[in-house]
């Protein structure tokens, strides 16, 4: 999980950055089209940028990670199946997963809904909309493509503002900016800006709709009445863009608003303040995890429970030959590469190399008795060895870290383990 948490960490502050930006600049700005767009570009920015990596861990010295001593598995020895209690998930793990897909579930109940109004009720052409119409008083909604609308409005036939009004949110792909916050809501529902961001995006939607129907020359005050009236209807889906919709009062104020030259100013400003925070962004917290590895230091690292012996003993009680490494006859040396921060966690796990081997190896050995098979599926089970090794390199917690100068430093490790096949004797 710890490579999600920092991505989690670096979405949801990038994200709250940019909306602060947002907030301080053209949030009570008139060119809502633009609004739009600074948040809809935060939302992308937000989920892409922190899976870049723009800058390389600094290694402190040319030396290479400290390699550990050799660990000999008896082939009759049956791993425990327990594992390390540390690495269980957390509570605020369990808390994180469970809000996630609290709102995963409300996303899809949200889905299943529109789909049963749509089969349920019946559906007509309806100026350029395919129209689901609907027996309850139901004020008016799209979902891209799909106007649900109550009966009594649809015979009425006094809808011009509410079509238009409607035709605004589909042509501009409104329901698309929705999905999108329902995904970063699922991610980031613990973030207040998400909650602030959600009620921004919707309301420069409607101030766009809004705009549009008064530019298409219906009266303002007709049109205000009409909004009062609808506002008292059933609340609609958080799915949808809805005629129905709360903050009447700055929706009604924002048909008055006249850009002054200060707010054109904040707007002038606010794409080189989104581009300053990307590189404060980048040049901070996309180092976060990345200080300075130091392979030459005073102390080593050290594991608390019984240090180096201590930690081979665990790595031999937890490893397991793979199955169907051991049915393809496939040995191996993994290199794995992880770090010992200066908290005494481990990070960073991968991979450094993978050798192929067949013969006997000085190194950490983990072996089981198999007859020779072929190796046709040499590619798959060597994948399968490797992330047996990175399992178990991600079992190890608990250690003192490096000693640098008097101070924790964070240094590097590379465990060789040799997953070793014999012949079966005679």
């Amino acid at each position: 999980m710890e490579a999600f948490e920092i991505y989690l960490l670096k979405s949801t502050s990038l994200l709250s950055m940019l909306y602060i930006a947002y907030w301080f600049t053209i949030r009570n700005g008139s060119y809502y089209s633009w609004n739009r767009v600074f948040l809809l570009l935060s939302l992308v920015i937000s989920f892409l940028l922190p899976t870049l990596n723009f800058f390389p861990q600094n290694i402190a010295s040319n030396s290479y990670s400290f390699i550990l001593e050799p660990l000999v598995v008896n082939p009759n020895y049956i791993p425990a199946k327990s594992i390390n209690t540390s690495n269980a998930l957390s509570i605020l793990t369990i808390i994180y997963i469970g809000g996630a897909t609290y709102f995963c579930l409300r996303f899809l109940s949200n889905i299943a809904r529109i789909y049963f109004l749509y089969f349920r009720f019946p559906k007509y052409k309806f100026n350029e909309f395919k129209a689901v119409i609907l027996d309850n008083d139901q004020a008016a909604f799209t979902f891209f493509n799909l106007l649900f609308i109550s009966r009594s409005d649809y015979e009425s036939g006094n809808t011009d503002e509410i079509i238009v009004h409607e035709k605004a949110h589909r042509d501009e792909y409104h329901s698309f900016d929705i999905i999108l916050l329902e995904v970063m809501t699922i991610i980031q529902w613990f973030n207040p800006f998400v909650w602030l961001f959600r009620l921004s995006l919707k309301s420069e939607h409607e101030f766009i709709a809004d705009n549009k129907v008064l530019k298409e020359g219906f009266d303002k005050l007709e049109y205000q009445k009409l909004l009062f009236e609808k506002t008292l209807g059933i609340t609609t889906l958080n799915l949808t863009n809805n005629f129905n919709y709360s903050l009447l009062k700055k929706r009604l104020k924002m048909m008055t608003k006249k850009t002054n030259s200060i707010i054109k100013l904040k707007y002038l400003l606010s794409m080189p303040t989104m581009l300053l925070i990307m590189i404060l962004f980048a040049v901070n917290l996309n180092s976060y995890g990345q200080d300075e590895i130091y392979t030459e230091v005073d102390t080593m690292a050290q594991y608390n429970d019984g240090g180096i012996a201590g930690m081979r003993k665990f790595a031999q009680q937890n490893v397991f030959y793979p199955k169907s490494a051991i049915k393809d006859n496939i040995s191996a040396i993994i290199y794995v590469q992880f770090d010992i921060d200066d908290k005494g966690n481990v990070t960073n796990v991968k991979i450094n190399r993978s050798d192929i081997r067949n013969n006997e190896i000085e190194k950490v050995m983990v072996t089981t008795l198999k007859p020779k098979t072929s190796s046709e599926t040499t590619t798959k089970s060597l994948a399968v060895l490797e992330a047996e090794a990175i399992r178990l390199i991600n079992l190890l917690n608990g250690f003192t870290p490096a000693l640098k100068d008097g101070r924790n430093v964070k240094s590097q490790y590379t465990f060789p383990i040799h997953f070793q096949i014999t012949e079966t004797e005679g």
